[in-house]
C-alpha cells in the first residue's frame, strides 16, 4: 500500500517535472518572439500543491504586468518625443551585414508611413531601402566610425533624408549606440530616429533668408544699422547697437574689435560742422513720440583713412501704443560724387552766368566798334569834302596869281611905253597923264586881288583847321577802337578759359 502510494507521488512529481519543463520551454519560445501575451496558458493547471509552479506562475503575472507597463511608458514616451527605436542583432562584428537580426518598433515604421512588419519587414534591406541615396554614404560612414572606435562613449549623431511609404523625402535625425561584449566585440547597435522635417525645413528657409539678406546687403549700396532702446532713452548708455559688416566696411572699418557695437562708434566720427545738426535731427526723430518728424538727413564721416565723405541717412523707428521708441533702424549710402555733382553744377552756372555777361560785354564792345567805324568813315568823308575844297581853294588862288602876272605885264609894257614916249615929247608929253590913268587902274585891280587872295587864304586856313580837326576826331576814335579791341580780345580769352572749365567739370560728372 506504501509502496503504491510512493509510486503514484513519484508518478505525480514526474508528470509535473514535464509540464513545468514543456512550460519553461514555451516561455522561452515566446520571449524570443517578443509575443509576451502568451506566457501564460489557461489549459496548462498544476497541482495546487506544488508551491514551485504556484510561484513560477504568479511571477510570470508579475512580469507580464510589469513589462506591460513597461511597454505604455515606453510607447507613450515615444509618441510624446516622436520617436522611432531599432535595434540590430551585430552578425560577425559587422553592424551593416545583411544578416543582422533588427527590429523596429511601431513608431520607427510610423513616421515612414508603414503600419506593421509585413508592409515594413524587420530586415536590413527595409533600412537600407528607406534612406535617401545621397545621404547614405555619410550615414554609413558615421555608424562605421562609431563602431571601429573602440573608445567610442558618446552615440552617432547624424542628419539624414529618409524615403517614406508615399515617395516623399523627410528629414530625421538618426543616433545610435553600440553595444560590446566583454571581449570589446561589438555585438547590438541600438538606434533612435527623431523626425526633424518641419524644425530643418525652417532652418533651411531661415538659413536662406540670412543668406539672401547678406547677398542683397553685399548687393546693395545702402549699409544697414540697428538700435535697441532701453525704457525709451535714447541716451542710455545701455542701448544695444549693431553696426551690420557693410556699415563697417563703407567707412573702412573690418570686425567689431575695429569699430565697436556702441553709439560713439559713429557719432565720434562726424564732421565738426556737422556734428550737433545730426545729433540734433537724429533726438528730434526719436523724441517725437506721434512719429511724424522723419529721419531723412545729409552728412558727413570720418573714414579709417581719415577722410570725409558724405552720407545720405535714413531710418525707421518701433514704437509701443504711447510712442516711446523701441528700436530703430536705418541706412547710410555714400552721396559723395552726388554731392560733387550739385557743386560742380552750382559752378557750371556761376561759369556760364559769367560767360553770358562775358558775351554781353563782347557783344556790346563789338557794337561799339561799329559805331565808331561809321564814325571814322564819316570822318573820312568829311576829310575828303575839306580836301576837295581846299583843291578849289587852291585853283582860285591859282587863277589870282595869274592875273596878277598879267597886270604886272601890262604895269612892265606901260612903264615902258611911258618911258619912250617921255623921251620923245620930252616936258610936254601928253601921254603921262593917260599913262597915269592906267597905272592907276592897275593898282586898283591889284588891291582888288590881293584882298581876294587874302580871302583865299583865310579860306584854306580855316579848311586846313577842319582837316586837322577830323584827323584828330580820326585818330581818338582809331585809339578807342584799339582799346574796345584789346577789351573784346580780353573777352574772348576769358570765355575760352570759361569753356576749358566747363569741359574739365564735364569730365568729372
Amino acid at each position: 500500500m506504501f509502496r503504491k502510494r510512493t509510486e503514484s507521488t513519484k508518478h505525480l512529481r514526474t508528470d509535473t517535472h514535464q509540464k513545468l519543463l514543456e512550460y519553461s520551454r514555451k516561455l522561452v519560445a515566446n520571449a524570443e518572439k517578443g509575443d509576451y501575451d502568451a506566457w501564460i496558458e489557461d489549459g496548462i493547471e498544476f497541482q495546487d500543491t506544488d508551491e514551485i509552479a504556484s510561484n513560477i506562475k504568479k511571477a510570470v503575472h508579475m512580469m507580464k504586468a510589469q513589462n506591460e507597463d513597461v511597454e505604455m511608458r515606453l510607447r507613450m514616451l515615444n509618441q510624446a518625443m516622436n520617436v522611432g527605436l531599432w535595434e540590430s542583432e551585430i552578425v560577425a562584428g559587422d553592424p551593416l551585414d545583411n544578416n543582422n537580426i533588427i527590429t523596429f518598433s511601431n513608431e520607427f515604421r510610423q513616421m515612414l508611413g508603414f503600419h506593421n512588419a509585413k508592409d515594413y519587414p524587420d530586415s536590413f534591406a527595409s533600412w537600407a531601402k528607406s534612406i535617401y541615396p545621397d545621404d547614405r554614404p555619410q550615414l554609413v560612414q558615421e555608424i562605421m566610425q562609431h563602431v571601429n572606435d573602440t573608445r567610442a562613449t558618446t552615440a552617432y549623431n547624424v542628419i539624414s533624408r529618409m524615403i517614406t511609404k508615399s515617395g516623399e523625402t523627410r528629414w530625421f535625425r538618426c543616433l545610435g549606440q553600440v553595444i560590446r561584449n566583454q571581449a570589446g566585440v561589438p555585438v547590438k547597435l541600438l538606434g533612435i530616429m527623431f523626425d526633424i522635417h518641419e524644425e530643418k525645413s525652417k532652418s533651411d528657409e531661415l538659413e536662406a533668408l540670412v543668406t539672401r539678406y547678406d547677398l542683397v546687403n553685399r548687393a546693395l549700396v545702402e549699409a544697414p544699422w540697428d538700435m535697441t532702446v532701453v525704457a525709451g532713452d535714447v541716451v542710455n548708455p545701455n542701448n544695444e547697437f549693431w553696426w551690420s559688416p557693410q556699415f563697417r566696411k563703407e567707412l573702412g572699418f573690418k570686425d567689431e574689435q575695429d569699430f565697436p557695437n556702441v553709439f560713439s562708434s559713429w557719432s565720434g566720427r562726424l564732421h565738426p560742422e556737422d556734428h550737433d545738426r545730426t545729433i540734433n535731427e537724429f533726438a528730434r526723430h526719436m523724441n517725437d513720440y506721434s512719429g511724424r518728424t522723419p529721419y531723412d538727413l545729409d552728412y558727413r564721416l570720418q573714414r579709417k583713412d581719415g577722410e570725409y565723405r558724405w552720407y545720405h541717412a535714413g531710418g525707421e523707428t518701433i514704437r509701443d501704443q504711447d510712442g516711446v521708441p523701441l528700436r530703430v533702424a536705418g541706412t547710410i549710402r555714400d552721396v559723395t560724387h552726388e554731392k560733387n555733382k550739385e557743386q560742380i553744377v552750382e559752378a557750371m552756372n556761376l561759369k556760364t552766368k559769367q560767360l553770358s555777361e562775358s558775351i554781353g560785354e563782347m557783344v556790346r564792345g563789338i557794337n561799339s566798334i561799329t559805331d565808331q567805324a561809321q564814325d571814322l568813315v564819316t570822318a573820312q568823308e568829311l576829310s575828303a569834302d575839306a580836301a576837295i575844297q581846299v583843291k578849289s581853294s587852291a585853283d582860285d588862288t591859282k587863277n589870282i596869281t595869274v592875273f596878277i602876272r598879267e597886270i604886272a605885264s601890262q604895269t612892265n609894257l606901260l612903264g615902258l611905253n611911258a618911258a619912250i614916249e617921255a623921251a620923245r615929247a620930252g616936258e610936254l608929253g601928253l601921254g603921262f597923264g593917260v599913262v597915269a590913268g592906267e597905272v592907276r587902274k592897275l593898282a586898283d585891280h591889284s588891291s582888288e586881288a590881293t584882298v581876294n587872295i587874302e580871302d583865299s587864304m583865310q579860306k584854306m586856313k580855316t579848311l586846313i583847321d577842319q582837316i586837322l580837326e577830323h584827323i584828330g576826331n580820326m585818330s581818338t576814335l582809331t585809339q578807342n577802337q584799339a582799346a574796345l579791341t584789346q577789351q573784346v580780345n580780353a573777352s574772348m580769352d576769358e570765355i575760352n578759359t570759361m569753356s576749358q572749365d566747363l569741359v574739365n567739370y564735364s569730365r568729372n560728372l
